[in-house]
Protein backbone atom coordinates (compact mmCIF):
# COMPACT_ATOMS: atom_id res chain seq x y z
CA UNK A 1 0.00 0.00 0.00
CA UNK A 2 2.85 2.39 0.88
CA UNK A 3 4.56 1.67 -2.45
CA UNK A 4 1.34 2.26 -4.41
CA UNK A 5 0.74 5.55 -2.61
CA UNK A 6 4.38 6.62 -3.18
CA UNK A 7 4.20 5.75 -6.90
CA UNK A 8 0.91 7.64 -7.27
CA UNK A 9 2.38 10.67 -5.51
CA UNK A 10 5.54 10.52 -7.66
CA UNK A 11 3.47 10.31 -10.87
CA UNK A 12 1.35 13.29 -9.82
CA UNK A 13 4.46 15.33 -9.02
CA UNK A 14 6.02 14.42 -12.37
CA UNK A 15 2.82 15.33 -14.24
CA UNK A 16 2.63 18.67 -12.42
CA UNK A 17 6.32 19.42 -13.13
CA UNK A 18 5.96 18.48 -16.79
CA UNK A 19 2.86 20.64 -17.24
CA UNK A 20 4.48 23.64 -15.51
CA UNK A 21 7.63 23.24 -17.58
CA UNK A 22 5.64 23.04 -20.84
CA UNK A 23 3.56 26.11 -19.97
CA UNK A 24 6.71 28.14 -19.31
CA UNK A 25 8.31 26.92 -22.53
CA UNK A 26 5.17 27.74 -24.54
CA UNK A 27 5.14 31.26 -23.05
CA UNK A 28 8.88 31.66 -23.69
CA UNK A 29 8.38 30.51 -27.28
CA UNK A 30 5.54 32.99 -27.81
CA UNK A 31 7.59 35.79 -26.20
CA UNK A 32 10.59 34.95 -28.38
CA UNK A 33 8.47 35.01 -31.55
CA UNK A 34 7.10 38.45 -30.57
CA UNK A 35 10.66 39.66 -29.90
CA UNK A 36 11.73 38.42 -33.34
CA UNK A 37 8.74 40.07 -35.03
CA UNK A 38 9.60 43.35 -33.30
CA UNK A 39 13.17 43.25 -34.64
CA UNK A 40 11.88 42.76 -38.20
CA UNK A 41 9.35 45.55 -37.77
CA UNK A 42 12.01 47.89 -36.35
CA UNK A 43 14.15 47.34 -39.44
CA UNK A 44 11.21 47.83 -41.82
CA UNK A 45 10.31 51.08 -40.01
CA UNK A 46 13.87 52.34 -40.49
CA UNK A 47 14.73 52.02 -36.78
CA UNK A 48 18.11 50.39 -37.21
CA UNK A 49 19.14 51.42 -33.67
CA UNK A 50 16.44 49.11 -32.26
CA UNK A 51 17.64 46.40 -34.65
CA UNK A 52 21.26 46.74 -33.52
CA UNK A 53 20.22 46.82 -29.85
CA UNK A 54 19.08 43.21 -30.33
CA UNK A 55 22.67 42.02 -30.90
CA UNK A 56 25.29 41.23 -28.26
CA UNK A 57 28.62 43.02 -28.53
CA UNK A 58 30.29 39.73 -29.56
CA UNK A 59 27.61 38.67 -32.06
CA UNK A 60 28.67 36.88 -35.22
CA UNK A 61 27.09 36.45 -38.61
CA UNK A 62 27.65 34.42 -41.73
CA UNK A 63 26.49 36.57 -44.61
CA UNK A 64 24.84 35.14 -47.76
CA UNK A 65 28.19 35.50 -49.58
CA UNK A 66 29.82 33.20 -46.99
CA UNK A 67 31.81 35.74 -44.98
CA UNK A 68 32.04 35.40 -41.21
CA UNK A 69 31.77 38.73 -39.43
CA UNK A 70 32.59 38.92 -35.73
CA UNK A 71 31.46 41.59 -33.28
CA UNK A 72 28.60 44.08 -33.40
CA UNK A 73 30.93 46.91 -34.46
CA UNK A 74 32.09 44.91 -37.51
CA UNK A 75 28.51 43.84 -38.26
CA UNK A 76 27.38 47.48 -38.31
CA UNK A 77 30.33 48.56 -40.46
CA UNK A 78 29.58 45.78 -42.95
CA UNK A 79 25.90 46.74 -43.01
CA UNK A 80 26.71 50.42 -43.56
CA UNK A 81 29.07 49.54 -46.45
CA UNK A 82 26.36 47.30 -47.93
CA UNK A 83 23.77 50.09 -47.65
CA UNK A 84 26.04 52.37 -49.70
CA UNK A 85 26.00 49.81 -52.55
CA UNK A 86 22.25 49.20 -52.79
CA UNK A 87 19.86 51.28 -54.89
CA UNK A 88 17.40 51.61 -51.98
CA UNK A 89 17.08 50.09 -48.51
CA UNK A 90 16.32 46.39 -48.95
CA UNK A 91 12.95 45.06 -47.92
CA UNK A 92 12.68 41.73 -46.19
CA UNK A 93 9.77 39.49 -45.34
CA UNK A 94 9.84 36.61 -42.96
CA UNK A 95 7.45 33.80 -42.13
CA UNK A 96 7.20 30.44 -40.43
CA UNK A 97 9.45 31.22 -37.46
CA UNK A 98 10.39 28.14 -35.49
CA UNK A 99 11.96 28.02 -32.03
CA UNK A 100 14.06 25.26 -30.51
CA UNK A 101 15.27 25.79 -26.96
CA UNK A 102 18.70 24.38 -26.17
CA UNK A 103 18.43 25.59 -22.57
CA UNK A 104 15.85 27.86 -20.93
CA UNK A 105 18.07 30.83 -21.89
CA UNK A 106 19.47 29.76 -25.28
CA UNK A 107 17.39 29.07 -28.37
CA UNK A 108 17.73 28.56 -32.10
CA UNK A 109 15.32 30.48 -34.30
CA UNK A 110 14.76 29.48 -37.92
CA UNK A 111 12.55 31.15 -40.52
CA UNK A 112 11.81 31.51 -44.21
CA UNK A 113 12.37 34.91 -45.74
CA UNK A 114 12.65 36.76 -48.98
CA UNK A 115 14.61 39.86 -49.77
CA UNK A 116 14.16 42.56 -52.36
CA UNK A 117 17.68 43.90 -52.87
CA UNK A 118 18.88 45.74 -55.95
CA UNK A 119 22.38 46.92 -56.78
CA UNK A 120 22.66 49.03 -59.95
CA UNK A 121 19.23 47.75 -61.00
CA UNK A 122 20.18 44.08 -60.65
CA UNK A 123 18.07 41.96 -58.30
CA UNK A 124 20.35 40.10 -55.88
CA UNK A 125 17.78 39.26 -53.21
CA UNK A 126 15.49 36.29 -53.15
CA UNK A 127 14.34 33.45 -50.96
CA UNK A 128 16.48 32.52 -47.96
CA UNK A 129 16.43 30.34 -44.87
CA UNK A 130 17.47 32.21 -41.77
CA UNK A 131 18.89 30.95 -38.50
CA UNK A 132 19.78 32.75 -35.29
CA UNK A 133 21.10 31.71 -31.92
CA UNK A 134 19.61 33.92 -29.22
CA UNK A 135 20.58 34.17 -25.57
CA UNK A 136 18.48 35.53 -22.72
CA UNK A 137 20.73 37.89 -20.78
CA UNK A 138 19.38 39.62 -17.69
CA UNK A 139 15.83 38.86 -18.83
CA UNK A 140 16.28 40.15 -22.41
CA UNK A 141 16.81 38.09 -25.55
CA UNK A 142 19.89 39.04 -27.59
CA UNK A 143 21.22 37.72 -30.88
CA UNK A 144 24.55 35.89 -30.53
CA UNK A 145 24.73 34.56 -34.10
CA UNK A 146 22.70 34.78 -37.28
CA UNK A 147 22.91 33.57 -40.84
CA UNK A 148 20.89 33.87 -44.03
CA UNK A 149 21.31 31.05 -46.54
CA UNK A 150 20.08 31.66 -50.09
CA UNK A 151 17.63 29.02 -51.29
CA UNK A 152 18.85 27.52 -54.56
CA UNK A 153 16.70 25.13 -56.57
CA UNK A 154 18.60 21.96 -57.26
CA UNK A 155 18.35 20.26 -60.66
CA UNK A 156 15.54 17.73 -60.74
CA UNK A 157 13.56 19.35 -57.91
Amino acid sequence: MKNTFFHLLACCALALFTQTSYAQTAKDEADLKVYWKNIWEAYQAGNTEAMWAAYTEDAEEITPDGNLTQGKKALREGWEAFMKMVDAPPTFTYESPSVRFLTPDVAILTWDSSADIKIHGQQIGGKTKGMAVVHRIEGHWRIEFDSMTPVMTMPGN
